[in-house]
């Protein structure tokens, strides 16, 4: 915490002719500035971080496949499921051939819509049909 009796010091070493105490004086409250100003610096991106982790967690959604970015009503992406899930990072996947590849880690993705509507394999032996009541 700022010392304000330290000001006051100032001004009376400096009406009392004691130039080199009054210096002294002032080098160690500029001393103290400098690491306040620091350590507000420090905090301030700190705060910024976490606002933007907290902007992430709240706007980021899952389809099932990658990862979208919602900013206001524009919808960002896709991003690889396969980094954030891993790395935490969001990297933005490619158009390609067999579907939409991660540059990152190389992994293709389905895209949302071949998802929905690719047909889902029955799985045999271990489901039991349940049958509907009337």
């Amino acid at each position: 915490m700022l010392d304000y009796y330290l000001y006051k010091n100032v001004l009376d070493l400096f009406k009392q002719g004691r130039l080199e105490d009054a210096k002294s004086v002032l080098m160690e409250l500029q001393a103290k500035h400098i690491a306040l100003a620091d350590e507000n610096s420090i905090l301030k991106a700190q705060l910024q971080e976490y606002e933007d982790i907290l902007y992430i967690s709240k706007n980021l959604i899952f389809d099932g496949s990658c990862y979208w970015l919602m900013t206001g009503s524009i919808k960002q992406g896709p991003f690889c499921e396969k980094c954030y899930s891993g790395a935490g990072i969001l990297i933005r996947l490619i158009d390609g051939k067999r579907g939409m590849r991660c540059p990152m880690c190389g992994e293709v993705h389905r895209s949302a819509e071949e998802t929905v509507a690719a047909p889902r394999r029955a799985v045999s032996g271990s489901g039991k049909i349940l049958p509907f009541a009337r």
